[in-house]
């Protein structure tokens, strides 16, 4: 049952200006589990893969703060890409993530559902 939602729409220009400006101190503030997988990725569309990333710890962040739970970027870790991208979560082991991400030229955009796991059958409260 999901518990949560977050959404986050960023544009991807915003994130290349912010690289430009602060190179690489941005991706390692933002990102300090690293983004290898969009560096990997096609001339083109490396900003608009870490804007999808920045997006998803956008929509994990605000996620969480329906639960009265404040993250930070470095509380979240996304990992690989496509049908292997994995997120997560320091600290928040009873719940599950269902996610998506999308970007295209002028914006990216993450969906998150925060989805309570049961505890497992015989364990105590």
């Amino acid at each position: 049952m999901a518990v949560a939602c977050g959404i986050d729409i960023v544009s991807v220009r915003r994130i290349e200006r912010l690289f430009e400006t602060y190179g690489e101190r941005f991706l390692y503030k933002v990102f300090p589990e690293k983004v290898d997988y969009c560096f990997k990725k096609r001339k083109g569309e490396l900003f608009g893969c870490i804007a999808a990333r920045f997006a998803l710890k956008e929509a994990v962040i605000k996620a969480f703060s329906q639960l009265g739970k404040n993250l930070t970027f470095r509380d979240i870790a996304i990992e690989g890409g496509g049908k292997g991208l994995k997120v997560q979560v320091k600290k928040e082991k009873e719940y599950r993530l269902v996610y998506s991400i999308s970007h295209e030229r002028e914006f990216a955009i993450a969906v998150v559902n925060i989805v309570r796991v049961p505890p497992e059958k015989g364990a105590c409260n």
